[in-house]
């Protein structure tokens, strides 16, 4: 035992503000859901869409649950926006110190009227009527028509404030008579004033607001030193003055709002919430005491939003559930135990006690030391609080004088600890089950079984223990044991409760089960899958049960199941939780969450309805509608789409169906906004899409669009139909062509007998030409010369010269073409004869380029011979002395044969001289002539003939020069 001197600090302190630590409802900054775009904020509201609007000093920004968009208009002449108001066309309103009205509509800022002549440069008043906009200015109020834009006078006088309530205006003025200021306050129905009451002053009141309510108007101003409050019935117009509440008389009062029958007044502290019973206002509490709050909005979910002057906007999604701080120490919490009623007590990792009692710090204890505690056991009847601690070390405080004993390690490191009966207490621990009888006075104990426990609950006459390794069930009378067991295997129990219906058990591989009437079943609660229960505490009909993704109640009459999790600020895995008589404690490490019990508790939440923000077709934009008809290429479309509201893009779960595509939904992947259909078939689709909220019970479902593809050219009848004529057609153009071939051909054929004959015939006077009297009678002269002579030797190889000349005549005679080395050949041995009848005064050369592969080049037949001929018939035959000829075969202009005959004979000119009178151009050369003609227009070959007369400088014929060339 330790002195209380010593070892205990009792701290009882029991005024409300002396422990009132941050008792706030839970929220989330915004600043840490999605960047603010600014800190300073003036108004909020919620349009029919579930838009946010927020008025800031930077300007008009809306928020759609993922993002921000700012709204600006071109003639806006200041950023900062206020009086944020949306009419029953869907349009928001707000205007700015300058005097410039705005209205959003179809995702834009228009300008509606510029009143800065009237307004002055200080920030009026508006309200929006059915055919009007009213505008309350220190030059009077004025009614602005809405589409004519034309402005009428309604009231005269220094306008300051006003409040509207369906048909009617209340409007607070200020009139000066001499030094006199008449402060008073007019109620306008249609254009009709009607003064209700007057305030006189020397002095001009500050900061006068009016706030229109169901039933009440009320009218706060600043006075010489505090505010002042008046109330006004709006069903008989009376006048009530009530007590200003102590705690408002010298802030700053920025808005007043009802919620349900309290009223919040919005400060430079914070919230303060009244009831207002019989004329009197009645202190609830004090909220966000820290902040400079200027507006607050309830959205469609029942999230509450808050607008402050300097620390930008947080959100409440449950107002509920309070977050207390442990403020100012560093303990961290370890261990929580309920006490009576609405008392608790909480351990920490320095070994103090904080007790509580409705929510309120009433004292602390300090254990000697730095202990950890690991856990705590009230016993009630006895008050006596056992504390374990994560060591060889236990005490015990008795609650009636808060005296602390020293248990040694007789409740150390206590996995679970169950009162039996009023004099039998088991204890389990890390390695063992233990059942202590008299456990505060005896050391007297009965060890039930040597393994971890888990933990443990009595049920009527039976004490449950899990162990790591199975449940087991004990009579409390003999201790006798009995392993329950599920299909033959052991159980492994994480932790269970006793309930009117029996002993719920979270396990491990079967998840929740219950034990009623010795029978084990599982347990129809539908909790999420893959859900680890943590713990499970009864409270009357309902169960509780803590999993990492949030806090559940089962009623196990209703069978209903509600939840509490991250959507609802509830932003932890919960473990451990308290059960009081009127609230649920969930501990962190330091704070905890206050859950009061009750059906507010818990929110029905909804999902905002599906808006298509876009539909891209090929990566491109395009107009939103229901149906779309679209060419065959145009099948790459993208589908973006938003479901309003606070964090929907954590909280919302998209799907989709395309009918003709999928027999079943298709889910979205979370904080995803967007379905692509990369390349769809052609066809007829119809593209469902639906939302729904993690924790809503119902989808909403958008609007299905149709997109019908056409098919490809292609794949139409009308191609088809084409593909099938173009296939006739051709067919019948193919046995046209064919016939025109065949006609062609058969004329071709004609033509070439024709022309192979006429080349017959040609070859024949050739050769007729070449075979002609003189040169057979020179030849024959030769021979017999040569005989006579008794040259026999000469005369023979004259002979067979001839022979084999005659001989290569005829055989040519009969192919339209030979190679060029046969055609050398003949003409070689024609000029070996004709050298001899020259008696050796010829000299001839032939010269064939080395490009030149002679035996595959083919040329007409004979056809140089008739110019060899010629030049020595007509040009060398005549002249004295020397004659020289040349032949020359090599490849010129792109492959192309050039045939040279060169001589140094008489020349053309003299050689005409010579003929005789009527002498015909001679047979060769005509059939030459003609076989190019028909060379060059039937065969297409084209053979071109140059004759050149050579003469020197004194115009002296020096012999002819003939050049032909043809392709190769």
């Amino acid at each position: 035992m330790y002195s209380l001197k010593t070892y205990i600090i009792i701290i009882a302190l029991w005024f409300v503000k002396a422990w009132s630590y941050a008792q706030n409802p839970v929220f989330e900054h915004m600043s840490a859901v999605s960047k603010l775009p600014d800190v300073e904020f003036y108004d909020i509201l919620e349009d029919r869409n579930n838009f946010i609007w927020f008025a800031a000093d930077k300007g008009l920004f809306r928020y759609d649950g993922k993002s921000y968009t700012r709204y600006s208009h071109a003639d806006q002449k200041a950023n900062s926006l206020f009086q944020l108001k949306e009419d029953q066309e869907g349009k928001l309103w707000c205007n700015n110190i300058y005097g410039q009205l705005f209205y959003a509509e179809n995702d834009q800022l228009h300008l509606f009227y510029d009143a800065s002549q009237l307004v002055k440069g200080q920030l009026a008043a508006y309200t929006i009527l059915d055919h009007h906009i009213r505008l309350f200015t220190t030059t009077g109020i004025f009614d602005i028509d809405k589409t004519t834009k034309k402005i009428t006078k309604v009231f005269e006088g220094l306008c300051i404030s006003n409040a509207n309530s369906k048909s009617s205006n209340y409007v607070f003025v200020i009139k000066k008579e001499g030094q006199l200021n008449k402060h008073s306050v007019y109620k306008i129905e249609g254009a009709h004033p009607a003064k209700l009451f007057e305030i006189n002053s020397l002095k001009l009141i500050q900061s006068p607001r009016l706030f229109a309510f169901k039933e009440e108007v009320f009218l706060t101003h600043k006075s010489d030193s505090e505010n002042i409050i008046y109330i006004i019935n709006k069903a008989d117009d009376s006048i009530k003055q009530p007590k200003t509440p102590l705690e408002l008389k010298d802030e700053i009062i920025y808005n007043l709002l009802n919620f349900e029958n309290d009223y919040w007044f919005l400060t430079t502290a914070g919230i303060f919430v009244y009831q207002l019973k019989n004329g009197h206002f009645i202190f609830k509490e004090q909220l966000f005491k820290t902040e400079s709050i200027t507006d607050v909005e309830v959205d469609f979910n029942n999230n509450y939003w808050f607008a402050t002057l300097d620390n930008g906007v947080f959100v409440s999604p449950n107002l509920e559930i309070r977050h207390v701080a442990l403020a100012p120490t560093k303990s961290k919490i370890t261990a929580s135990c309920a006490l009576n009623a609405n008392q608790f007590v909480l351990g920490t990792n320095d070994g103090k006690l904080f007790f509580y009692d409705q929510l309120r710090r009433i004292k602390t204890l300090k254990l000697p030391g730095q202990k950890i505690i690991g856990n705590l056991f009230y016993d009630e009847k006895q008050q006596q609080l056992i504390i374990s601690i994560n060591a060889s070390e236990s005490f015990i405080v008795n609650l009636k004088n808060d005296k602390i004993t020293d248990a040694i390690n007789k409740f150390s490191v206590a996995k679970s600890i169950s009162k039996l009966n009023d004099s039998l207490l088991f204890y389990g621990n890390f390695k063992e089950g233990i059942v202590y009888n008299n456990p505060y006075n005896s050391k007297e104990k009965n060890i039930l079984r040597s393994s971890r426990v888990k933990a443990s609950v009595v049920h009527k006459d039976t004490l449950f223990v899990a162990y790591m390794d199975g449940l087991f069930q004990y009579d409390l009378n003999h201790f006798s044991s009995e392993e329950l067991q599920f299909k033959g295997q052991s159980l492994l129990v994480n932790a269970m409760c006793q309930s009117k219906v029996g002993v719920w058990l979270a396990t491990q591989h079967n998840g929740l089960m219950r034990l009623a009437d010795n029978r084990l079943q599982k347990s129809i609660v539908q909790l999420p899958k893959e859900v680890q229960i943590n713990t499970v505490k009864s409270d009357g009909d309902d169960l509780w049960i803590s999993t990492d993704v949030g806090l559940f109640q089962y009623n196990t009459r209703s069978h209903n199941l509600k939840s509490l999790s991250a959507q609802d600020g509830l932003n932890t895995a919960v473990d451990e939780f308290l059960i009081l008589k009127d609230f649920i404690i969930v501990s962190l490490p330091q704070s905890f969450y206050v859950l009061p019990k009750g059906t507010r508790l818990f929110k029905n939440f909804k999902t905002s309805k599906i808006a298509l923000e876009a539909i891209r077709i090929n990566d491109r934009d395009t107009i939103l509608q229901s149906q779309y008809q679209l060419p065959y290429d145009a099948n790459k479309i993208e589908l973006q789409f938003n479901s309003n509201g606070f964090q929907s893009n954590k909280h919302v779960t998209y799907h989709y169906r395309v009918q003709q595509l999928d027999s079943s939904w298709q889910t979205v992947q979370l904080n995803t906004h967007v379905i692509n259909f990369n390349s769809l078939a052609s066809g007829r689709y119809l593209v469902e899409l639906k939302a729904k909220n993690v924790s809503a019970k119902k989808a909403v479902f958008a609007s299905p669009i149709s997109f019908v593809i056409a098919k490809p050219f292609w794949e139409t009848w009308w191609f088809y139909t084409l593909i099938l004529i173009s296939v006739f057609g051709l067919i019948w153009l193919y046995f046209r062509w064919q016939l025109h071939q065949k006609e062609e051909q058969r004329i071709t054929e004609i033509d070439k007998i024709l022309i192979d004959k006429k080349i017959t015939n040609l070859r024949l006077e050739n050769l007729r030409s070449q075979m002609n009297p003189h040169f057979i009678f020179n030849a024959l002269n030769s021979i017999q010369d040569y005989i006579v002579s008794n040259e026999k030797e000469l005369a023979s190889s004259y002979l067979v010269k001839f022979s084999r000349l005659i001989r290569m005549y005829l055989d040519y005679s009969q192919q339209n073409e030979i190679t060029l080395e046969e055609e050398l050949n003949a003409l070689k041995l024609y000029l070996e004869l004709e050298k001899v009848r020259f008696e050796d005064e010829l000299e001839y050369h032939i010269t064939v380029d080395n490009l030149l592969n002679t035996n595959q080049i083919k040329v007409p037949s004979l056809f140089i011979q008739p110019y060899v001929e010629n030049a020595l018939k007509h040009g060398l035959l005549h002249k004295s002395g020397y004659r020289n000829l040349t032949v020359d075969a090599k490849v010129v202009q792109q492959n192309k044969l050039q045939i040279t005959v060169e001589d140094n004979g008489i020349g053309r000119e003299q050689s005409e001289k010579l003929k005789r009178p009527n002498q015909h151009k001679p047979f060769a050369t005509k059939a030459n002539e003609e076989r190019v003609h028909l060379y060059k227009n039937k065969l297409k070959r084209d053979i071109t003939i140059v004759i050149e007369d050579l003469y020197d400088e004194s115009h002296t014929a020096l012999g002819t020069r003939v050049v032909i060339i043809m392709p190769i």
